[in-house]
């Protein structure tokens, strides 16, 4: 049995849109914080102050802290019209940008020390169905660039805030596999940027999520945790699963995930059992999730 520490937590929404519910639940299933994303259906940046505090008191209530700010930074975004030597003065860069001010506020008020990025919208593939590869569809240099300069300023706009840009992977981004996020990285070269380490993203890109892990090892701060089945390999089609039904293979990443230094394991279900709720989804995945853990 594994001898490590796991602190659990959850995206709010994959419980309830209503924060109060969702925190209950998440307090009830012994998770000490949320990550927040979509509250009382409205994307976290978006809320008011006076629901910001609302919000606020509803954690406290339920004895929570917020580890993650799980906003939508750079997705959906397509670098399809903007040029690398103009992309700070780009209409939608600066719509983004601006976003990220309010979830550094968000961020100071709830005591959460990282803000979560993507890589950019792909223009090509990334859709479910679409083709699965290795390299979750590849990147070129000219992208690279762009998607280095923008999480650059981004970075640089946190390091004065004290706070830490974490890029998670997803497929319908240029960064969605461990490989991808390995280039970003290297790219962008900022001590505070890190890795929210999604197994089950990279598989349903296409990527073997041992390879994808052994790429970014040593710059996770947060693993999502769901998992996802190949139902078509012609098309590419996938759906998502209960932890421990799907092709993620959990019982090798938590092997590797031993010794990493990250200690926050969030439950992101997606995954929707007939006849249940997604509250009650997410409480099996979870508890599968808790099971493989024990026996490991």
């Amino acid at each position: 049995m594994s001898q490590r520490t796991y602190e659990f937590g959850v995206i709010t929404d994959e419980i309830d849109m209503d924060f109060a519910r969702a925190c209950a639940v998440a307090a009830e299933l012994g998770m000490s914080y949320v990550e927040l994303h979509k509250v009382w259906d409205k994307g976290i940046h978006e809320l008011s102050d006076a629901e910001l505090n609302d919000a606020h008191a509803i954690l406290a209530n339920h004895g929570l802290r917020t580890h993650l700010v799980c906003g939508m930074f750079f997705r959906p975004f397509s670098l399809a019209d903007v040029e690398l030597a103009t992309m700070e003065t780009h209409p939608l860069f600066l719509e983004h940008m601006q976003r990220l001010e309010r979830f550094i506020e968000i961020a100071h008020k709830f005591d959460a020390p990282n803000i979560r990025t993507f890589g950019f919208t792909r223009d090509v593939g990334g859709t479910n169905p679409s083709p699965r590869s290795a390299d979750g569809g590849g990147m070129d240099e000219s992208t690279l660039a762009r998607i280095a300069k923008g999480i650059q300023i981004a970075c640089d706009r946190l390091q004065q805030e004290g706070l830490t840009l974490a890029l998670e992977n997803a497929r319908s981004l240029y960064a969605n596999t461990g490989g991808n996020m390995r280039r970003v990285l290297d790219a962008v070269d900022r001590p505070n940027l890190k890795i929210i380490w999604d197994p089950a993203n990279a598989h349903v890109a296409g990527e073997d999520p041992v390879a994808g892990f052994k790429a970014v090892q040593g710059h996770i701060v947060d693993v999502h945790c769901k998992d996802a089945r190949v139902v078509d390999d012609e098309t590419g089609l996938t759906a998502w699963a209960r932890i421990g039904d799907g092709g993620t293979d959990w019982v090798t990443q938590l092997n590797l995930l031993e010794n990493e230094p990250v200690q926050q394991f969030t439950i992101e279900t997606h995954w929707r059992g007939d006849g249940i709720d997604k509250a009650e989804s997410t409480r099996q995945t979870f508890a599968a999730l808790k099971q493989i853990i024990s026996q490991h």
